[in-house]
Order: structure tokens, then sequence, then C-alpha cells
């Protein structure tokens, strides 16, 4: 006879977690199951509330979290979730907490278990990441004409000549890096496929909003008003990317500005 040895049965013990935020990288995605870090910090005075904790799956979440700040969805806004990067890879955002009881900006609709939302965020690349594998770049400089200031934490959509749209947005010091599958080269004899498009989308009170916590509020990012990018700075023809070149990223800038400030000039609408 051959003896089993059986395992006692396992204890399952739920705790009360509250809402989580589940990340995805625009660019590709992926989930991103590392190298960030969530902290919650009161709006009135700036104290540090908490860390999230991540699951393997990377789920973000406060288990920690006491009782007296797990509101309700409609309650006021008491603090916000300061997202950043430690790899360096995406662009910093906040949100406020209590988290939006709706999908807006780069919060797209989650899941609901047992009372509790898992959030997911889209995170966009910051200007300093190298492309993914398989994907082309599309890189700027974007600043205001009117004085030429940075334009800080401005929405971009890129929409590609085959209808896919690729959402980017600057970084503090107006630097953009997008990055998208490579365009399908046309085939030979036929004609050429319809051009892609830019939108822009800037607001300059979004860059003071947004100093406090070093990272713009994804729902003040979202309803900034669209501005028109110039073609050439000393004309009034809205800017058009041009077609990529394989093997090369994309560089946007307006025509008429010395060859040492290649920047895209923005205007508002």
């Amino acid at each position: 006879m051959v003896a089993t040895l059986l395992a006692p049965p396992r204890d399952e013990l739920v705790l009360p977690a509250g809402d989580g935020l589940l990340f995805v990288d625009a660019a590709n995605g992926e989930v991103v199951t590392g190298g960030l870090r969530c902290r919650l910090v009161q709006r009135r005075d700036g104290r540090l509330l908490g860390v999230a904790r991540s699951t393997p799956g990377g789920a973000h979440h406060w288990p920690d979290l006491a009782d007296r700040w797990r509101t309700a969805p409609a309650a006021p806004v008491q603090a916000d979730v300061v997202v950043s990067d430690e790899l360096q890879r995406f662009l910093p955002l906040s949100l406020p907490w209590p988290l939006p009881a709706a999908p807006a900006g780069q919060v797209v609709a989650g899941t609901l278990l047992q009372g509790q939302r898992l959030l997911r965020v889209n995170l966009l690349s910051a200007p300093g990441r190298p492309a993914p594998p398989g994907l082309a770049s599309v890189y700027g400089l974007l600043a205001w004409q009117l004085d030429g200031a940075p334009a800080a934490w401005a929405r971009v959509s890129y929409l590609t000549g085959d209808g896919r749209v690729v959402d980017g947005a600057t970084d503090a010091d107006g630097r953009l890096a997008l990055h998208l599958p490579r365009p399908r080269p046309d085939r030979p004899g036929s004609p050429p496929g319809p051009a892609a498009q830019l939108r822009v989308f800037a607001d300059r009170a979004l860059a003071a909003a947004s100093a406090a916590l070093a990272a713009p509020d994804v729902l003040a990012f979202a309803a900034q008003p669209e501005v028109s990018a110039l073609a050439d700075v000393g004309a009034a023809t809205a800017y058009a990317p041009p077609a990529f070149i394989t093997g090369e990223p994309l560089i946007l800038a307006s025509l008429g500005l010395p060859p040492a400030q290649r920047e895209l000039r923005l205007v508002p609408i």
C-alpha cells in the first residue's frame, strides 16, 4: 500500500483592499506590472497617506488605508493618487481620490468585484523612452507661438492613415514621444492611402495647476481645449504630419524657425 499525503484545506481570507488601479502601456496595450509607484497624498496639506501595494498581476491597491479614507465615489475629493515610473518609461499623472466614478481621460472602464472597482489607466510614453520593439516613433518639442513657452502636458492625438488613433502627451518641458505601429508601405502602382492627421489639446493653465504634484490631473488633462498646430510660423496654415521614412523617427516641427530651434508651434483656435 502506498500512503498518500493530503494537504490540509486552505483558509481563504478576504481583506478590504478598496478600489484599485491597473496600468496599461498605451503604446502596445500591455499591462505594466513593475516599476510604478502610486502615492496617496492628502490634498489639504500634502501629507502622505500611503503607498500602494502591487499584486503580481499589476493591480495597485491600499489594503492598509484607514477606513475613513475608503469613501464612496460620490464623496468630495480629499486626496490625489500620484503615479510615477521609477524606470522613466511613462509620464507621471495624478487622479483624484476617491477615484472617478466613470471613465474619463486616460481612465477607462474597469471591473467591479465585491463592490470594489479596479480601474484601468493608460500610461503615455515619456520623452526619453526608447521605442518598444516593432514600433515607430514620433518626436517633437511643442511650444506656444505667442512667446515660445513650452506647451506643458499637451494631449496629442495622432490618426494614422489606416484609421488608428494613437494618444500621447508632452512632459512639463513640452517634449513629446509617441510610439505607434509601423505604417504599412503603399503597394507599387496603387494610389497613396489617406494622410495621417494630428490633433493637439492644450491649456497653458495646466502647467501651474500641475506644479505642486509634478503631475497633471487626468481629468484636467482630458478637458483641455483643442489648439491649432502651425505648418509655418509665418502663416495660419494648419500642420499636417509628413509621411514616415522607413527606419527613421518622425519629427514634428513648424517651418520658418532657425534650424537649431525645431519646434511645433501652437496657437489657440
